[in-house]
């Protein structure tokens, strides 16, 4: 976990972003991977930095993190958040999943939602699931990628 926090202190010092505070939360979820849940706390003008654009600087961010603890730690999983902003989005995420299956079910009809990222499909693949009269799919090509919600047969 140290390791992760150095990365990421040198990241912002080679930046112009003022260095964030770092916790660190190891999630024994899955068997295979050690997974951490990085989570840093910055103000407000480097945040917006990293979460305009659907969140691609804070995409960014975790994947050169991952790359470069990879050539240490093969194995570990990070998985980074900047003032919880994954935690809300995935809450926004799932009232749009909820509010899709509803309008499916009203209308009968297939409906396709915005392009996502694979992440975010993937919650709202998973919030749907629990719903034994929707389905769900991916269609189309990065990064126009799109979810459609329908009725089971």
């Amino acid at each position: 976990m140290e390791e992760i926090k150095k990365i990421i202190e040198k990241i912002f010092k080679i930046t112009d972003l003022k260095e964030p505070e770092v916790s660190i939360k190891k999630d024994n979820s899955l068997s295979n991977k050690e997974v951490f849940d990085v989570n840093l706390t910055i103000n407000s003008r480097d945040e917006n930095f990293l979460i305009d654009n659907n969140g691609e600087g804070l995409n960014a961010l975790q994947h050169l993190v991952r790359v470069l603890l990879s050539k240490t730690n093969p194995g570990h999983f990070v998985v980074i958040d900047v003032n919880n902003h994954k935690e809300i989005r995935k809450n926004e995420l799932n009232e749009i999943a909820i509010d899709a299956a509803k309008k499916v079910r009203r209308t009968k009809e297939a409906l396709t939602l915005e392009p996502m990222s694979a992440y975010e499909r993937r919650i709202i693949h998973l919030k749907l699931a629990e719903l034994p009269d929707i389905v769900t799919e991916s269609t189309g090509e990065e990064p126009e990628r799109r979810l459609v919600v329908r009725l089971y047969p």
